[in-house]
């Protein structure tokens, strides 16, 4: 099945909506962003080559389902556009760094950059890195979720508290440290490009 296909079949079908009807939920959920009737009827007769992004999410909205449900059964089930990382993957995908600070990979090994989640054990510290000197060309990012991260970037100390965020060349030697005796430290850190 054609997605152009199923998203007519939601509409008639499941949700028993006429075209106009539809039209109507969406410009009560986006007012004037909402996508035009005209678009919709071209869509729905197969007549866009390629679905946007954002018509995806205004056509899941007004079906209250995922973009992932909406592709299911469908030729475009192996999307294009994204890549979907699921929670079963993520258990076998990690990065030790010791046994206080053990990482979870969040991205595909296809992504142009790298998004991993570290707790971090109290009075943990992981081991220092440093990526190939590039002139700057490595960056990376760390946003704490939970507690406080004391980040060592070069000779610098920063601490960095929930809701924080810093961010700093990777290819400076770096290493992260829980300060606290009792609380598990979280982070996530994002690096572009990834240097694996």
């Amino acid at each position: 099945m054609k997605l152009f296909e199923k998203i007519r079949h939601i509409r008639r079908d499941v949700l028993g909506l006429s075209l106009t009807d539809f039209h109507a939920r969406l410009l009560a959920m986006f007012g004037d962003n909402a996508l035009t009737y005209a678009s919709l009827n071209r869509l729905e007769k197969g007549h866009r080559d390629e679905i946007r992004i954002n018509t995806l999410c205004q056509i899941c909205r007004g079906f209250n389902m995922t973009l992932k449900e909406l592709k299911e059964g469908t030729e475009e089930e192996e999307s294009k556009i994204v890549s979907i990382v699921k929670a079963t993957d993520k258990k076998h995908n990690t990065y030790t760094y010791n046994e206080n600070a053990i990482g979870k990979i969040l991205t595909p090994s296809e992504s142009r950059f790298f998004m991993m989640e570290i707790p971090i054990q109290p009075g943990g510290i992981t081991r220092e890195e440093q990526d190939p000197a590039d002139i700057n060309r490595h960056e990376k990012l760390l946003s704490v979720s939970q507690g406080e991260i004391l980040v060592y970037v070069g000779k610098e100390k920063h601490l960095v508290r929930r809701g924080d965020t810093i961010y700093f060349p990777s290819n400076l030697p770096h290493h992260f440290e829980n300060p606290s005796k009792k609380v598990t430290a979280r982070c996530m850190i994002v690096q572009n490009p990834k240097s694996y």
